[in-house]
C-alpha cells in the first residue's frame, strides 16, 4: 500500500506574511508594467506600493526570525539567509534604479523585480520546510 510521503522540516511560519508580499508584488509588477506599457516614467506614488511591499517583507522577515530563535530554523540557513536579502532588497533597488531610467525601462525594471519576489518567496518557503 502506497502511503504519502511525510516531511521532517519544520513548518513554515509566515503563511499570512508570504501571501500578502505575494498579493502586494504582483500588484507591484502590473501597476509598474502598465507604466511600461504606457512609455511613461516612473511615478512617486509607486513608492507607496513598494513601501507596503517592504513592510509585509520585514513582517515576514521578522516572524522568520522569532520562528527561528524559537527552536524551528530552516533546513539550510545560508541559503535561506541568501534568498531574504535579496527579497527585502529587491523593491528599494529597483525602484532605485527605475527612478534614474527616464524612459518605459524603468518601470520595466520595477514590474520585472516585482515578478521575481513571489517566486523567491516560494523558495524560502521550499528552503524552509526542505520540501521542493
Amino acid at each position: 500500500m502506497l502511503t504519502a510521503a511525510t516531511t521532517t522540516g519544520p513548518e513554515w511560519p509566515a503563511t499570512t506574511a508570504a501571501t500578502a508580499v505575494t498579493v502586494l508584488s504582483l500588484l507591484l509588477a502590473v501597476v509598474a508594467g502598465v507604466l511600461a506599457l504606457l512609455d511613461k516614467r516612473l511615478k512617486p506614488w509607486l513608492l507607496v506600493l513598494v513601501g507596503l511591499l517592504e513592510v509585509a517583507l520585514v513582517v515576514m522577515t521578522v516572524q522568520c526570525f522569532a520562528a527561528w530563535v524559537g527552536g524551528s530554523a530552516p533546513l539550510e540557513p545560508a541559503v535561506f539567509l541568501a534568498y531574504l536579502i535579496v527579497c527585502l532588497a529587491a523593491g528599494p533597488a529597483t525602484y532605485w534604479w527605475g527612478t534614474g531610467e527616464p524612459s518605459r525601462w524603468g518601470p520595466g525594471v520595477v514590474a520585472v523585480a516585482a515578478l521575481v519576489v513571489p517566486v523567491l518567496v516560494v523558495r524560502l518557503q521550499q528552503v524552509w520546510t526542505g520540501r521542493g
